[in-house]
């Protein structure tokens, strides 16, 4: 599967240009899934089709969705609960939903959210490709930064994990097993790794973790950046290129969107022009070995699977 992320700030023309690189991409690339994260979704609008939670076919190779940020946060809450529940069983006394309640307006929700849609998508069997329209940038970037620092902080509580259940096999030469009866069902505190749920579960989670590090910096993984001809979008996407590298992710592709090309300018802006040919005489030097693609500022937004088609034959290829 290959797989490519569109970033950019709102008003960018990121969703368009998603849109068009979906259709143009399925005309000759087998089944294509396009899937708008961010939660403002106007996906549906460039396709001229109303969109949902579920995935539609758009045309004969081409699908999208648009996913439900907020119902998201449920279910990874919902599943999370259900993990705690189980895990620690020994627990249940404690009224944990509250602290889910808690948890779902905490910072970075949002983000493990998102994370966990692109799981999702992911491991589809039935796309040959899929096409990211993502959230704003920070949060984006925020997402991609998951994986690694969940490695970090995962790797910490095994080490913890480990220590405790040391203690707990001394504590075990001594006095055997405790074990405990929760709702009629008997609980063994065990000290052995392959039995401790917890620590099965910290297992689990970390290689998922690792597996999600390594996809975002895979051959099969694109991150394109959909700026504009501007000195503060050179100053966002030098950051966002930054930001990239840091996590050992590669950005590809710049796509230049709304530049002006006109011969005779009129004078209101002359000025617009002179900054838009030094911004992208800066984004030359700046990203040497990223491709540059140019699109022009259209009389209109495009619309719909023709339009779409044009731009990306026109400007995307």
């Amino acid at each position: 599967m290959k797989t490519y992320f569109f970033l950019g700030k709102g008003g960018v023309g990121k969703t368009t240009i998603a849109a068009s690189f979906g259709v143009g991409t399925s005309l000759d690339n087998g089944n294509v899934l396009v899937v708008s994260l961010d939660p403002a979704h106007n996906l549906g609008d460039a396709f001229n089709s109303t969109l949902s939670n579920k995935i539609k076919k758009i045309s004969d190779n081409l699908s999208a969705v648009e996913v439900d940020i907020e119902k998201m946060i449920k279910e990874y809450l919902n599943e999370l609960a259900y993990k705690m529940k189980n895990t620690y069983r020994y627990l249940t006394t404690f009224n944990l939903d509250r602290y889910f309640d808690i948890l779902r307006h905490s910072p970075g929700i949002e983000e493990y959210a998102v994370l966990e849609a692109i799981k999702r998508f992911i491991k589809l069997k039935e796309f040959d490709t899929i096409v990211f329209d993502t959230p704003p940038t920070g949060i984006t970037i925020r997402v991609f930064a998951m994986p690694k620092l969940s490695l970090l902080w995962t790797d910490r509580l095994i080490k913890m994990r480990k220590r405790i259940l040391d203690r707990r096999k001394m504590v075990e030469n001594v006095k055997g097993r405790f074990e405990a009866k929760i709702e009629g069902e008997t609980v063994v505190l065990t000290s052995d790794e392959k039995e401790d749920d917890v620590m099965q579960e910290l297992v689990r989670y970390r290689a998922e973790m690792e597996e999600l590090r390594n996809f975002f910096s895979s051959d099969n993984t694109t991150v394109n950046v959909v700026t504009m001809p501007e000195e503060l979008a050179l100053f966002e996407t030098k950051r966002i290129s930054e930001s990239l590298s840091e996590f050992k992710i590669k950005l590809r592709t710049i796509f230049l969107n709304k530049v002006i090309q006109c011969k005779k300018p009129p004078e209101g802006i002359k000025g617009k022009i002179k900054e838009q040919e030094e911004v992208l005489k800066k984004m030359r030097e700046e990203f040497r070995g990223i491709q540059i693609k140019e699109i022009p500022l259209l009389e209109h937004s495009p619309r719909g699977i023709e339009e779409l088609k044009e731009l990306y034959n026109n400007y995307l290829i």
